[in-house]
């Protein structure tokens, strides 16, 4: 059996930016590293060694956080949208893009992961990464010009 733990220990704060990009609040995304870490050493023997563990685990968080959610709608639980207020003195950032950007910008601009590896954490093609990237790169720097407008 593959002993995954010291892997997990040193990912973990990377494994929680990743989380915070799908959750609403810090705690959730704690909630969220938790389970998926839990389901990643139960399920250690399916890890044959093969590629980038960090793949594996990222592709674990974003699917343990579907399967939360689809738990949640089918027990008529209210699912909270993600906290859109966060920042530093009113300034946005990356946790204020629409959740498919800013994951996409942390696997790939933060995180170093390739469009494809990205997209297959993801679930989605290439393509749609290089539009999410797109699309998060545009109004991130909407963002910095407005800020330096008020600054002026």
């Amino acid at each position: 059996m593959n002993d995954i733990r010291r892997d997990l220990v040193a990912l973990l704060p990377r494994l929680r930016r990743f989380a915070l990009t799908l959750t609403s609040t810090a705690a959730e995304a704690d909630e969220l590293v938790r389970q998926a870490t839990a389901r990643a050493i139960g399920k250690s023997y399916l890890w044959k060694g093969e590629g980038r563990i960090e793949n594996w685990l990222f592709s674990l968080i974003r699917t343990t956080h579907a399967d939360e959610l689809k738990k949640r709608l089918r027990r008529g639980e209210p699912v909270a949208a993600r906290d859109t207020t966060r920042g530093n003195i009113g300034a946005r950032n990356v946790l204020d893009l629409d959740e498919d950007w800013s994951s996409a910008l942390l696997l790939v601009d933060v995180e170093g992961f390739s469009y494809s590896e990205a997209a297959a954490i993801m679930g989605v093609s290439s393509e749609t990464i290089a539009s999410c990237l797109c699309a998060a790169r545009l109004d991130l720097s909407v963002m910095g010009s407005e800020s330096s407008e008020r600054r002026a």
